[in-house]
């Protein structure tokens, strides 16, 4: 099948505009192989597309939206005859929007939407709504053919994957990572995802989740590093050095820690949590603080004032929810005290920090994976 897909914000960046379709273009081609995408006005044309992977494509970044669509000429008799032809479906209304980008055609957009309406009208017997129709029949009329297409579908929008720069995703294989990662996607952001595997549950189920999680995300950017450190060492003098009630921030700011020093030395320019303000004991405003505090990088919070039904809505729609709902306990879950501190104080922490070797921080073990898009 073709489509006609048009696009959100890249049709503000004025003399950048080319290089952000260019790499819309490339991503789609990537994403859906066997798929040849072409520019023309107002959108993109895209040919042989599979059926099948219509829903992924509503949640590429990027796209603002599209529809099945057909070629037609400029001769109003053929471009009748071929919507006439067209199988649309099932429907008891319709309206016809026509749009012009060809202003020397001899027939302005009123008096295209009369003709071509009423022979739809008489063809299929739907009725013209002009306010809620079923059915929007448009045909956009360009210097050398006219396009036609029906009702549109919504996309992601936002802006294509890579055109902002990559940054590193703190991925802990619950609920909100997996979307945060996503949103940054939508933002033009490259991801790669780092890990904190949580040593005293290593089994295949658990190793198989997060691969599960970061396999899907690349169903909407392609290939993604993966990177797993390996936290033993670091659990173990949490336990030993740190007061229960501590526990959790110690541990989110020596993540944080890591993956800063891999960030800098993979040329990652900030750090992305799926952190939502006030959703958990270490997510109050003083406690954020005293975690960002130890990450000289930027970080970006995209769920920061989501509440969980709209971050379990979005991960049902990208296809993570029920593998993060998968058990598996993360580092940070294992140090949840019955009564963790929420509002705790830089000096306190540094006070706890100061039994720990943070130069070891460089020594960590860390193992990288590609995922590549493919089923599960």
């Amino acid at each position: 099948m073709n489509l006609v897909a048009h696009l959100d914000e890249i049709f503000l960046k004025g003399n950048n505009q080319r290089y952000f379709i260019d790499c819309l273009i490339q991503n789609i081609e990537n994403l859906f192989p066997q798929t040849i995408v072409k520019r023309i006005e107002g959108g993109l044309w895209i040919e042989n597309f599979k059926d099948e992977n219509l829903k992924r494509l509503a949640l590429v970044p990027g796209v603002a939206n599209f529809a099945k669509a057909f070629a037609s000429d400029l001769d109003l008799k053929n471009i009748i005859k071929d919507i006439v032809d067209y199988q649309w479906g099932s429907y008891k209304s319709f309206r016809i929007k026509a749009e012009r980008s060809n202003k020397l055609y001899p027939l302005n957009s009123i008096a295209i939407e009369r003709e071509v309406g009423s022979a739809v009208n008489q063809h299929f017997g739907y009725q013209v709504d002009l306010s809620n129709p079923e059915l929007t029949i448009h045909i956009d009329i360009s210097k050398d053919r006219s396009l036609v297409y029906g009702n549109l579908t919504s996309g992601a929008g936002g802006l294509p994957v890579g055109t902002t720069g990559k940054v590193l995703c703190l991925l802990s294989g619950g609920i909100d990572s997996p979307v945060a990662a996503y949103k940054m996607m939508c933002r033009g952001a490259q991801i790669e995802l780092i890990h904190f595997q949580n040593q005293t549950q290593v089994t295949q189920e658990v190793s198989q989740k997060i691969f599960d999680l970061s396999n899907v995300l690349s169903q909407y950017q392609g290939k993604i590093n993966l990177h797993i450190v390996s936290f033993a060492k670091w659990q173990k003098e949490i336990v030993m050095k740190v007061p229960a009630d501590y526990r959790m921030i110690i541990t989110r700011r020596l993540m944080f820690k890591i993956a800063t020093n891999f960030a800098k030395k993979n040329k990652l320019l900030s750090l992305v949590t799926g952190d939502s303000l006030g959703q958990v004991a270490s997510q109050t405003l003083e406690n954020l603080s005293v975690v960002y505090e130890s990450s000289s990088l930027l970080k970006l919070t995209p769920l920061i004032a989501f509440n969980k039904s709209e971050i379990m809505r979005l991960a049902r729609q990208i296809g993570t929810l029920e593998i993060s709902n998968r058990p598996y306990e993360d580092c940070c879950s294992l140090f949840v005290s019955k009564h963790p501190k929420t509002h705790s104080q830089l000096e306190d922490i540094f006070k706890i920090e100061e039994s720990f070797d943070f130069s070891e921080l460089e020594k960590i073990e860390i193992e990288s994976f590609s995922i590549k898009n493919s089923k599960l």
